[in-house]
């Protein structure tokens, strides 16, 4: 039977006109599949379109009878504005009527009482209210080796056998990695499993798109996310960016919750798997045939987007305390020079490391370099010139320091307005030797005891014509006592000198001259 929007149809055709062959082509022109002949007669032929079309086909209601028609509307007012199964009302018609003995059966099954309620609301018997629906917006794709979504799911195989399972999968390509165990999995675990996973791909993504798992996340107030020590570090660690989605909303993450959902409808439910080596052994294979298929989302295969595309897109290995092997790490003794040798290059460790004993691995091109308890210490470019040095800028000697606190006593003694510009012309004229020439100055002004002012003169004295070592700043000194003026053509400190002996040059003529004739009459 036609609903009565197209038996309206037919009429309105048969007003403008058509004929019944008319009315079939009209359907074809359009792409429609058109009604039968005898149908189109029917409802053409008729001059009014009868209010209730159904009325002589409709079936009985078996439950709009007392006493279950009230107790059917009693409930779903109850129930009214809230989510439930229809099926649980006809688990309470049976709780109601059968097991007190007042029926030995309800009248109909599940789905005719499902048709019932349907048709209790479709006439306005029962008012529901309206159910919040949620509106959705396309989640676009991040670029190649951008993020990677990581979600936890659990199968029960028994009352006392569970099989926890961590996902993670690549949102640009889809490329998905499935890690199990047989116990819940806590941070360094989870940390693990990431890791693994990063080596299974050959790279890490830039950001890990996270639930506020409590594995991951320890706490949230107002937006601001609190992580759990462990994986802090890791990412940390990892240089890993986060995006936390909300709390109860799986929907931010639905490819993620899809593929939870895939590994346990797709890899545990055909399956009988009775213990956590069945899934060790099976897993493998199974994603490396899963990662082969066409992916419903984006219609192509994850395993060749990812070899085409993400793969170059993806940051380097970096080495990791969470990585499953950690015997991969060197063991190298440092002796007094604070360098780690690898393959005839030495590489440099704070001085702080001299006669310890430092770890180290060698990952994408970098060697980096622990101590003996996995805590990150440096890396460096490996060098490829053989038996270079290779020292980092914060790794070279710095000065002892004590040049500071002779300074500061100076200043608190012979402070004055040139004073900080004689000082940095002492240092950048004596880098090497600041704290003798400053010691040494300090000594002779003690010495000396001399007015402040005529120290103030000096230092000016010294600052215009560029005089900063504690030779020069002596002559200055004894001058500006003298109540002399220092010459501007003087470039030189004035260091009384010993004689000086010369030789006249025909004595180097003459030895020049007997040792060339020596040296021919040898050649004779």
């Amino acid at each position: 039977m036609l609903t009565k929007t197209k038996m309206q149809e037919i009429q309105d055709l048969k007003l403008q006109g058509y004929t019944k062959a008319d009315i079939i082509r009209y359907y074809e022109a359009q792409g429609r599949k058109p009604p039968s002949r005898p149908t189109i007669s029917k409802y053409y032929d008729m001059d009014v379109l009868p209010d209730d079309p159904g009325a002589k086909l409709a079936k009985p209601k078996t439950f709009d009878a007392e006493p279950f028609r009230s107790t059917i509307i009693s409930i779903l007012e109850t129930n009214s504005g809230r989510s439930f199964c229809m099926s649980s009302v006809y688990d309470v018609l049976e709780e109601k009527f059968i097991e007190n003995g007042d029926y030995e059966k309800l009248p109909g099954n599940q789905q005719t009482l499902r048709n019932y309620i349907h048709y209790l609301e479709d006439s306005g018997q029962i008012n529901r209210e309206p159910e919040h629906r949620r509106i959705y917006d396309y989640v676009f794709d991040t670029p190649p080796g951008e993020q990677m979504l990581i979600d936890f799911g659990e199968e029960t195989l028994s009352k006392t056998t569970h099989i926890h399972f961590i996902c993670l999968l690549l949102r640009y390509s889809r490329f998905l990695c499935v890690y199990a165990q047989d116990h819940k999995y806590n941070s360094e675990e989870a940390c693990k499993a990431i890791y693994h996973c990063f080596c299974r791909l050959g790279g890490r993504p830039k950001e890990l798109v996270i639930d506020q798992d409590a594995v991951f996340v320890s706490s949230e107030i107002y937006g601001e996310v609190i992580k759990t020590r462990t994986f802090e570090d890791f990412c940390t660690e990892q240089d890993l960016r986060l995006w936390v989605c909300n709390k109860a909303d799986p929907e931010s993450k639905g490819p993620i919750e899809n593929s939870v959902g895939f590994v346990k409808k797709n890899f545990f439910s055909a399956r009988k798997i009775t213990c956590i080596d069945d899934v060790w052994r099976s897993l493998p294979g199974w994603l490396e045939r899963k990662n082969q298929r066409i992916h419903r989302s984006t219609l192509r295969v994850p395993k060749t987007v990812y070899d085409s595309v993400e793969k170059s897109a993806m940051q380097p290995l970096l080495p990791s305390v969470y990585e499953t092997s950690p015997n991969t790490f060197r063991t190298y003794e440092i002796a007094a020079l604070p360098y780690v040798l690898y393959k005839s290059c030495r590489y440099s460790v704070p001085r702080d490391y001299a006669f310890k004993t430092v770890r180290f691995k060698v990952v994408s091109g970098k060697i980096h370099i622990y101590d003996d308890q996995l805590n990150y210490i440096c890396s460096h470019n490996l060098s490829e010139r053989k038996g270079s040095v290779n020292q980092l800028p914060e790794h070279r000697k710095q000065d002892s320091g004590d040049w500071i606190e002779i300074m500061e006593r100076l200043r608190g003694k012979w402070n004055c307005y040139d004073f900080q510009h004689f000082i940095n012309g002492v240092k950048k004229e004596n880098p090497r030797h600041i704290s003798k020439q400053l010691r040494a100055i300090e000594q002779f002004l003690d010495s000396e005891n001399p007015d402040k002012s005529l120290v103030a003169q000096v230092m000016k004295e010294c600052c215009q014509k560029y005089r900063y070592q504690f030779s020069q700043f002596k002559v200055v000194y004894g001058l500006a006592k003298a109540g002399r003026e220092l010459a501007t053509d003087d470039c030189r400190a004035q260091v009384p000198s010993g004689s000086v002996s010369y030789t006249d040059l025909s004595v180097y003529a003459k030895a020049f001259q007997e040792r060339t004739e020596r040296k021919e009459a040898a050649a004779r």
